[in-house]
């Protein structure tokens, strides 16, 4: 798996870049202090499987670097660095397209089992900073998930995937079973014609978008 950190405090980089190296020889990891020439270079060969940038840059930081790749249509995964803890903010980077969002105050171990929870398909979110992204707890909310083709229990699923939990972890929540919820989940990837959890909340929001704006 090729890694580049993005981040110009460099010293930080060098340290995450050891730590990654160290923690598996899966893992090629690069870093630079500047964004400005990635747009080029993803153009000419997608040579990345995953970029790890700070949120706020010179020139291009990561919100402007998720815009390009939005725009262009490029599918690399992007997990976002920074230290601002702001729930809106990180509700907004990964409306924008991001796998996670790391606070810097994370361990690096804490970073490594967000690369790892990134492989496998998840998205990353710091639970302690968190609030519903779904707006679950609105009837407008509900309402235009529930006519997109969501039940009541797959709205709260989806509300629990996006903060991060496991199958388990959301079956211990809502006292129902692991089984009950990977029936649930596999049901949702079914309606939305995706394969992992990230795809299947990037399809969530945009149909709530779309119900949102029809209504």
């Amino acid at each position: 798996m090729k890694i580049l950190l993005i981040d110009d405090h460099v010293s930080f980089c060098e340290g995450l870049k050891s730590a990654i190296l160290a923690a598996s020889n899966e893992y090629q990891v690069e870093f630079d202090a500047s964004a400005e020439w990635i747009p080029d270079a993803l153009m000419a060969s997608n040579d990345y499987d995953l970029l790890i940038i700070d949120l706020m840059m010179p020139g291009m930081g990561g919100i402007e670097l998720l815009r390009y790749l939005q725009q262009s249509h490029n599918s690399t995964p992007v997990m976002v660095l920074s230290s601002v803890e702001d729930p809106a903010v990180i509700q907004h980077v990964i409306e924008l397209g991001a796998i996670a969002y790391l606070p810097k105050s994370y361990s690096v171990y804490q970073i490594l089992d967000a690369i790892e929870e990134c492989r496998q398909g998840q998205i990353h979110l710091p639970r302690h900073l968190m609030v519903d992204a779904f707006d679950t707890d609105t009837d407008a909310a509900a309402d235009s998930l529930l006519m997109g083709g969501l039940t009541r229990r797959q709205l709260e699923i989806a509300g629990l995937m996006e903060k991060g939990l496991s199958n388990q972890e959301i079956a211990d929540h809502l006292c129902i079973s692991k089984a009950t919820v990977k029936t649930h989940v596999n049901h949702m990837f079914k309606n939305f014609n995706v394969s992992n959890r990230i795809s299947c909340l990037r399809a969530i929001k945009e149909r709530q978008r779309e119900n949102s704006v029809s209504g």
